[in-house]
């Protein structure tokens, strides 16, 4: 193969293309660690540390000519000095391979007759090809300044021409056979304002399918200043195989214009990942949007027969910051996995924009209801695992409609949740209190949602550790299971409402917070049926050290409708000076307990058993019968009092068929 060496080596100082394949095209149109402050968008062209640089020779370029007609068929030419084309349109022989070293081609058209390969640094916006031409390598780097980028602050014209360039650019290179487009230092605001008919990744910059986007924290694409309800700055449509990995994206939450369109302009997006398939985002930052970092949604809906969901898409290893409502939301989707992300400040107020609801780190929201032809969306199979958050205007996660989501391995600073869910796990997160609303009022963990009581069902909460909250964990609706958590320094470890067919198994409750209580029923309670706190051996029980009520149950099954329902304390072992209390209750067992100080209080209580429990107390009587109590059955229950005051068994009110028997009391 004949080689022609062209006789310079240059340092190439511009570099832009458009470019086609099998046709002619024109170009009209269109890691290191983060600083979580606003240092970020004031002064982002601050490079990062290892940039990606262009080749860059000793010596500037020299121009050249060439005798084109000499090239012959299968030959590797090498482009080292400037060659200007002068308008010419010049014919590529087949097979010719153009190599760059350094050079450039300029003003002029190249046409390739077949199985042509180009370097893609020859090619800039200058340059025009056609034919049957690609690459000679399948990864491209993008340089701004050769495609006629604008960087900085610029008008509303230049940034939608920005948009246009870099997003026909990807599409140009894969079209040549490009499978990863490279772009490093480059900080640049993208104008994605369309009319609101127009769907809004139309607007945005748009990545194909079967292609990787690769950039830096030395990128940074912005969105331009808009009015509009919909703006996106990036998206994939019903897209798979897409890598998006690394840059810097900006929203314009506050410099948007939320007076001219009446609306609350929450749903401008940095990302929306629509109808997409087998596809990755990672490394990336999304900051200071006017709706969510992220929103994963489908093409229509479940009853439309063009409905296409997201499945397989990985979101990881990226940090979210400041966006106005969620920095994720997911209303459609199977296999979404959500992890190693950092979560800073979602939905929190500015002094220029105030955040909007929802406002919780991540959103699984599917709409179901609403529509007479069926379910809206479906969100299933999704997993949230080892992310941080911090700083959440009102939470970390909510489910609050989704299936079999499962929320693990995380460290929080605000509430998970769901309202809505069947089959879903949370386990093994940490969540710890920092803020005094959470001291206060927050709840930790919120399993299930009263007035949805046939929608949550199969769901398990375990293995978590819950510091600091006032709540640490609240539980309703059916099949549940909550076990082995850790719950500290809480005023309630848990509070449970009406609930069904559940268990409350091995967890560890303990705060020395001035009136704490331990497991107590909701205050909106109405019914408990089939439900066990604590277990059939001894290391199912809970463990409760707290310094007010140990278990506090008031109105449980008082309702005439209630009467077979059955509520079960098995195995628990308490240690707290204050007294259990059963108020307004009926139908429970109590067996096989250990109480360790304190005691049992039983008011306007029935069809009750108390049997096998170890009472050891100087604080309280053993058992204390106060009004309104009958059909209680007092069994095989040791009772040892070491303070003279206070009785084994104490009748404040005699009852009505209390029997006991059996006891054995020990007041030495």
């Amino acid at each position: 193969m004949k080689h022609l060496y062209l006789p310079h080596k240059l340092v190439l100082v511009s570099f832009c293309i458009l470019a086609t394949l099998l046709f002619s095209i024109s170009c009209s149109k269109n890691e290191t660690d983060i600083i979580v402050n606003d240092d970020i968008s004031q002064n982002p062209s601050e490079e990062a540390e290892n940039p990606i640089e262009p080749p860059v020779a000793s010596t500037p370029p020299k121009n050249c000519e060439i005798d084109w007609d000499a090239l012959q068929e299968n030959e590797i030419l090498i482009i080292d000095c400037n060659i200007n084309l002068t308008q010419q349109i010049i014919s590529i022989p087949k097979g010719v391979i153009l190599k760059y070293e350094g050079g450039m081609l300029l003003d002029g058209t190249l046409q390739f007759e077949g199985n042509n390969k180009i370097d893609g640094d020859l090619l800039h916006h200058e340059l025009h090809i056609s034919g049957e031409v690609s690459l000679t390598e399948n990864s491209f780097i993008f340089h701004p300044n050769r495609w006629n980028i604008t960087e900085g602050m610029v008008s509303d014209q230049t940034a939608r021409a920005n948009r246009d360039i870099l997003e026909e650019t990807m599409h140009r290179m894969q079209a040549l056979g490009a499978l990863q487009f490279v772009i490093d230092k480059m900080d640049a605001y993208f104008n994605v304002d369309e009319p609101e008919t127009l769907r809004p990744s139309i607007a945005a910059i748009t990545i194909p399918s079967n292609f990787t986007l690769k950039m830096t924290s030395n990128t940074h694409l912005r969105m331009q200043p808009n009015a509009a309800i919909r703006p996106t700055l990036l998206a994939t449509f019903q897209g798979e195989n897409i890598t998006i990995d690394g840059g810097v994206l900006h929203g314009d939450r506050d410099t948007h214009d939320y007076l001219t369109i009446s609306s609350t302009h929450e749903w401008g997006h940095l990302l929306r990942i629509t109808g997409t398939k087998n596809s990755t985002v990672k490394n990336m930052t999304f900051m200071d949007a006017t709706g969510d970092g992220v929103d994963v949604h489908a093409v229509g809906h479940s009853f439309d027969p063009f409905y296409t969901f997201c499945d397989n898409v990985t979101i990881t290893n990226n940090t979210f910051i400041r966006n106005r409502r969620n920095h994720i939301s997911i209303t459609d989707g199977r296999n979404i996995v959500v992890e190693n992300n950092a979560f800073i400040d979602a939905s929190i107020h500015t002094n220029a924009s105030r955040g909007v609801a929802p406002g919780f780190a991540i959103d699984v929201e599917a709409v179901r209801h609403g529509n007479p032809r069926g379910i809206s969306e479906i969100a299933e199979d999704i997993t949230i695992r080892n992310n941080t958050e911090t700083g959440s205007r009102v939470g970390a996660v909510t489910v609050h409609t989704g299936d079999r989501v499962t929320i693990e391995e995380n460290t929080f600073e605000r509430s998970i949740s769901y309202s809505t869910s069947i089959g879903s796990i949370i386990r093994n997160n940490t969540l710890n209190a920092t803020k005094d609303i959470d001291k206060t009022n927050g709840i930790a963990i919120v399993a299930g949602r009263s007035d949805l009581f046939d929608r949550n069902f199969d769901n398990k909460v375990y293995g978590n550790t819950i510091n600091d909250f006032s709540i640490g964990i609240v539980a309703s609706n059916k099949d549940l299971e909550v076990y082995s958590n850790i719950i500290n320094n809480t005023k309630t470890g848990i509070s449970i409402e009406s609930i069904r067919n559940s268990q409350f198994y091995s967890n560890t409750i303990k705060s020395d917070r001035d009136g704490s209580d331990g497991i107590v029923s909701h205050p909106n309670v109405v019914y408990m049926d089939d439900v066990t706190i604590g277990g059939d051996a001894t290391e199912m029980g809970n463990r409760i050290q707290v310094l007010r009520t140990p278990l506090k149950f008031v109105n449980i099954n008082a309702e005439s409708t209630t009467s077979d329902f059955k509520l079960i304390f098995n195995h628990n072992n308490i240690n707290t000076v204050g007294t259990s209390t059963f108020s307004n209750s009926h139908g429970f067992d109590f067996i096989n307990n250990q109480i360790t100080e304190g005691g049992i209080r039983l008011v306007n209580a029935s069809e009750a058993k108390f049997v096998g429990n170890i009472i050891n107390t100087s604080t309280a009587n053993g058992f204390r019968i106060d009004a309104g109590c009958q059909n209680i059955s007092i069994t095989d229950n040791s009772i040892r009092i070491t303070d003279p005051r206070f009785e084994c068994v104490k009748y404040n009110d005699p009852g009505i068929n209390i029997l006991e028997t059996n006891t054995t009391c020990d007041k030495s």
